[in-house]
């Protein structure tokens, strides 16, 4: 019982500092990307000409981009921007999804656009979107953070899920602890009675069994530090490892892991001599 203890109180920590390792990667997941979001500025094509949920009713005009380019120069809202050519997108699709796809869907698909670089990019988004929307030659604005926020959702759903987990194994492993240090104090009920008789103090006769409720604590908070450790070193290291080398996906180090865990670990112990103390006070008289 006492390694079923340990390892339900392993798993319950894993869980916790799964949670707080996820909470890590999404603050630097947010950090690496807040400082590249861009609103690109798309502007009219042949083929978005008359296409579904376009506006646009002829192809951008070398006049207009010029006007757009004066107009963003003189905006205090945008920081910087580029302009890329529809030569310069094509080539850049090319790279990405192959010359001949590209030439068989057609160069045009791949509009002429500005790159925004705004001063704060939350703040000053709507206004931008509904002022350059509306400009002439301008098809589309889109605003990177949206996508971004999708994937935040998601890590944000994992750390719930994760969270409640460790909720529900964390009174698993209190109900399992519990149930422990009253078999055990049954067990021994002569050896107490015998301290008692020499004078032996309730706290002197409860402490034995708190200390072996925090070494199995203690026990348990160092396989569940090894668990996170493989777990961060499968997922990011080996799932995604490809992500990770590109910087697409920000890594986690062995701090975090010792970070995570240490607050862990610290939770079991507390939470491990608070239930063998309240046991032994209200379902164990010793």
């Amino acid at each position: 019982m006492t390694i079923a203890l340990v390892l339900s109180t392993a798993i319950s920590l894993t869980f916790l500092g799964g949670a707080l390792l996820i909470s890590k990667e999404i603050n630097k997941f947010k950090q690496l990307y807040e400082s590249r979001i861009n609103v690109s500025v798309f502007l009219c094509s042949k083929s978005a000409v008359g296409a579904a949920g376009s506006t646009c009713k002829a192809s951008v005009t070398g006049p207009q981009t010029n006007a757009l380019r004066t107009q963003l120069s003189s905006d205090p809202m945008i920081k910087s921007f580029t302009y890329i050519s529809q030569a310069e997108a094509t080539k850049r699709g090319e790279q990405l999804l192959g010359k001949a796809l590209v030439q068989e869907a057609g160069t045009d698909v791949f509009p002429a656009s500005f790159t925004l670089k705004l001063t704060d990019v939350k703040k000053d988004y709507v206004t931008v979107a509904e002022k350059y929307s509306k400009a002439a030659g301008v098809d589309s604005v889109q605003n990177q953070s949206e996508q971004l926020n999708v994937i935040l959702n998601l890590f944000s759903s994992a750390r719930f899920a994760t969270q409640i987990m460790a909720f529900i194994v964390g009174i698993c492993a209190v109900v399992l602890m519990a149930n422990t240090i009253q078999v055990a104090a049954a067990q021994r009920r002569n050896e107490t009675g015998i301290m008692r008789l020499v004078g032996a103090s309730r706290l002197m006769t409860q402490l034995p069994f708190i200390i072996e409720a925090v070494i199995a604590a203690l026990a348990g908070g160092v396989i569940a530090m090894f668990m996170m450790w493989a777990g961060v070193f499968y997922t990011l290291d080996h799932v995604f490892g490809d992500q990770v080398k590109a910087h697409v996906l920000p890594s986690l180090d062995g701090n975090d892991i010792i970070l995570a865990g240490g607050v862990g670990l610290l939770a079991g112990i507390v939470l491990a001599a608070l239930t063998a103390w309240s046991t032994l006070r209200l379902l164990v008289r010793l």
